[in-house]
């Protein structure tokens, strides 16, 4: 299995290290409408796959008004069907780099709307951020954004935020109890604890998830963007939110709901109501 591993890095390094071959996330879901009104892009969390969204695309499939949407579920590098590799980065550049190869291969002719939850709320976030000349992105909607503040803007609760995330990451790299518990929050969650002692968890936390920049890239959007909060998540801090809609109310809108960290039937809601909100605005804009 190790000398297997060992292959399978040597080789992954070579073709897209030393040949450039472009890395893409992989899509695991595509309805393949031929002329969509709109292409709905979903992104999952850290340690999960793009089956964090199956009852979503279950809802939408049979949603009155939302029949003519096409419908794509990513899998974010280091999880589900991508690119597993210990030579990675996983971090901010890699995400973007492979995210823009899904696209184009995609071939996505309507317009197109990101759906990121958690870590993939971080990523479409960043993803928008630094788009220049791309009429074709409708909007964002950000499912439990863990966003933390700057160095020179962190107060208390983001220094324990951190510190907590910080000790998930050494926990899963160190204690065999961690697995117990990964085992039993992945009952009720999309968390999947074969993850855990991966460099993509290890290094997606670091280099995203406490990426210091997230807070200033929430301000910075100016793509329409509805964020979607569980009242009772206890791995977002609301106010950081709150305060980032405050500094670009132009640009984001905030909603609570009752619900944790995971995709509840209430966000599903929220997501419905707002694919048929852009679905509007597309109709009045043409």
């Amino acid at each position: 299995m190790i000398r297997h591993r060992r292959l399978y890095n040597a080789w992954t390094y070579f073709l897209h290290r030393i040949l450039h071959l472009p890395i893409r996330l992989r899509a695991a879901f595509d309805n393949h409408r031929r002329h969509p009104e709109l292409t709905v892009i979903f992104l999952h969390g850290i340690s999960a796959t793009s089956s964090t969204w199956k009852s979503t695309i279950h809802q939408l499939q049979h949603e009155p008004g939302l029949e003519n949407l096409r419908l794509v579920t990513l899998d974010l590098l280091g999880f589900g069907k991508s690119l597993q590799a210990d030579w990675l980065d996983y971090d901010y550049p890699a995400y973007q780099s492979a995210l823009r190869s899904a696209l184009k291969r995609l071939k996505i002719r309507s317009p197109y709307v990101l759906v990121g939850h958690s870590m993939g709320a971080l990523i479409a976030a960043h993803y928008a951020a630094d788009l220049t000349n791309d009429h074709q992105l409708a909007g964002l909607i950000l499912v439990s954004p863990p966003v933390l503040m700057a160095d020179d803007l962190a107060r208390l609760p983001d220094q324990i935020y951190t510190h907590s995330y910080r000790t998930l990451v050494r926990l899963a790299t160190a204690e065999p109890a961690i697995e117990v518990i990964a085992n039993f929050i992945q009952r009720f969650s999309s968390f999947r604890s074969q993850y855990l002692k991966t460099p993509a968890f290890a290094k997606a936390m670091e280099h995203v998830i406490l990426n210091r920049t997230n807070y200033r890239t929430f301000t910075s959007l100016k793509t329409p963007t509805l964020i979607i909060h569980g009242r009772f998540d206890p791995l977002v801090m609301r106010s950081n939110l709150k305060r980032a809609v405050a500094h670009n109310p132009r640009h984001l809108r905030y909603v609570g709901v009752m619900g944790q960290h995971d995709i509840s039937v209430n966000k599903r809601a929220k997501i419905v109501n707002q694919l048929k909100h852009l679905l509007k605005e597309q109709a009045h804009a043409n």
